[in-house]
């Protein structure tokens, strides 16, 4: 759906839309942030207008799922910028990418020159995010407990920061809580993610909301209580759907195929494995091969 600004508005236009943009990646409304920070690139009057538009393209396709077009043009504003801010969130940018293609090593070294920027701004809004995007790698190579620390000390700046860090909590909250469940502390792990789930509400994150709801079903399907883990893998489902978070619903897809599996519903299961099929052509009977195993002991959540 395009965006119109109001008439007569105060923001210049490059702001205006630069502000649209953040709104709608709050939200999780990819698509018009992405038309958003758009029109915001094409309005842009310098050099720093346009790094910064670019950013927050990257970002926003990041988010999206696409973390190849979010890494393209990072590396040169990287190299070119003396911007500290603008270094900070292209070394970030570029982090997060590579963790999402699995490119860890190289993750982390750009994760350190973000922290460098960070430490060299010295404020919480640089170096909360760091330490969560720290947290994200070392949870990807499965070092659990020192993703967990460093996403309790990302947690503890955003506490302690000015202003309404809400939005980013629950974030970090989820993202612990999900830890906790990689850690087999089932009940502690669920207490987190109701709270994040909560104030993911609050503000009003659908796509920390989804992500809340699927990691339930999982917490639940690992402890065993397959109807509340079915009810909040349908929730999370309906949502990313609705949001269009592709990687949520095939997450859900293999959640509810082996809830599907476990309680005797064939129907269920047979819907939910043969939709994985459909997704990955490339791979032959992995519908079959889904019903053989215990997807529990293969799924990742986060990518």
């Amino acid at each position: 759906m395009s965006v119109t600004p109001p008439v007569g508005g105060d923001l210049p236009p490059y702001r205006f839309w630069t502000e649209r943009g953040e709104a709608a990646l709050r939200r999780g409304d990819f698509g018009q942030a992405l038309e958003a920070y758009e029109r915001a690139r094409g309005l842009a009057g310098d050099d720093l207008e346009r790094d910064r538009a670019d950013l927050n393209l990257a970002t926003c396709r990041l988010q999206m799922g696409d973390a190849k077009g979010g890494e393209e043009g990072l590396r040169e504003i990287l190299l070119r910028a003396t911007d500290a801010k603008i270094a900070f969130h292209a070394a970030y940018d570029l982090a997060s990418s590579l963790r999402k293609q699995g490119r860890y090593e190289r993750a982390l070294s750009y994760a350190k020159r973000a922290m460098e920027r960070a430490l060299a701004l010295d404020a919480p809004e640089y170096l909360a995010p760091v330490h969560n995007l720290h947290g994200n790698i070392l949870l990807s190579q499965t070092y659990l407990d020192e993703a967990l620390a460093q996403y309790r000390t990302s947690l503890a700046l955003r506490l302690a920061q000015a202003g309404d860090t809400r939005f980013s909590r629950a974030i970090l909250q989820e993202n612990i809580g999900y830890c906790l469940l990689l850690k087999k502390e089932i009940a502690s792990g669920t207490e987190w993610l109701r709270a994040a789930l909560a104030l993911a509400d609050e503000v009003g994150d659908r796509r920390c909301r989804a992500e809340c709801l699927q990691d339930l079903c999982y917490g639940h399907l690992l402890g065993g209580a397959h109807e509340d883990a079915i009810a909040e893998g349908r929730a999370a489902f309906l949502e990313a759907q609705r949001s269009g978070f592709k990687d949520i619903a095939e997450n859900c897809h293999y959640l509810l195929g082996e809830l599907g599996t476990r309680t005797g519903r064939a129907e269920m299961r047979d819907h939910h494995f043969a939709e994985l099929e459909r997704l990955h052509p490339e791979v032959p009977f992995l519908q079959e091969f889904l019903c053989t195993v215990d997807v529990t002991d293969f799924i990742t959540l986060k990518r």
